[in-house]
């Protein structure tokens, strides 16, 4: 279990440039199932949740502010890969800034501190503070997309433990970039919650989504409109 989370805490991980994600592609997904991790949760304990999500943690109106203060860091291609990053279109289409855990940020960061305590008591990892900056991130254009992939679990990344992505668009103004999980599309035969429920969740603007930065996820092909989110990633000694 958690004893201390550094509230504002940032660990680099080597990068030139911090948050690049793991470029995992889907022919490893079987082996981190949602059964398969089912499997290592004791006889007795709680249910595994392969994914938290907690509403309305931002007002409309903060969601406003990120997305406007955010115009002010230049935007980059986003990369993929654990230990070389590079850009690849055909697994990851979207633009990227990096925020500081500086004024006028660390509010934010103060508020996903707080969302972190709450998840980390369903999960109970070990963790110490968030990895890097925050990422703002920008879909836009038909077809910006980021195909299945894990955040962590291999190379420098291994030290995520938690990521949490921050709807800050109105559902209403895009259609396509939804934010899928694997593990959520894989339970839904055995009466877990559906793709279309899930969906319907986390398209909620303010909304965070938290899950172990070793499930798979990708965010479908944009159809038209603009997604922006926020992505940060909580990190710890590796996974034994």
């Amino acid at each position: 279990m958690t004893e201390a989370f550094g509230r504002r805490t940032v660990i680099r991980t080597g990068h030139d440039r911090p948050g690049s994600a793991s470029g995992t592609l889907t022919s490893r997904m079987r082996r981190f199932s949602v059964q398969t991790v089912r499997a290592f949760v004791p006889d007795g304990s709680a249910a595994y949740e392969s994914a938290l999500v907690y509403p309305a943690v931002f007002t409309t109106r903060q969601c406003d502010r990120i997305v406007d203060g955010a115009a002010d860091f230049a935007t980059d291609a986003g990369q993929v890969g654990s230990d070389v990053a590079e850009h690849d279109d055909t697994i990851r289409h979207a633009r990227i800034a990096w925020i500081p855990a500086d004024e006028p940020w660390t509010w934010v960061y103060d508020k996903l501190a707080a969302v972190v305590g709450r998840a980390n008591r369903v999960y109970g990892f070990d963790l110490i503070g968030f990895t890097e900056d925050l990422q703002f991130t920008e879909y836009e254009g038909e077809g910006a997309h980021y195909t299945w992939h894990q955040d962590g679990l291999h190379g420098e990344l291994a030290v995520r433990k938690l990521s949490l992505v921050v709807q800050l668009s109105d559902p209403d103004d895009y259609d396509g970039g939804d934010l899928e999980l694997f593990a959520v599309d894989d339970g839904a035969e055995d009466g877990a919650e559906t793709t279309t429920d899930w969906r319907t969740k986390v398209r909620g603007r303010g909304g965070v989504v938290v899950f172990p930065s070793f499930e798979f996820h990708r965010v479908t092909p944009l159809v038209s409109g603009t997604r922006r989110s926020l992505v940060s990633w909580v990190g710890g000694p590796p996974f034994r």
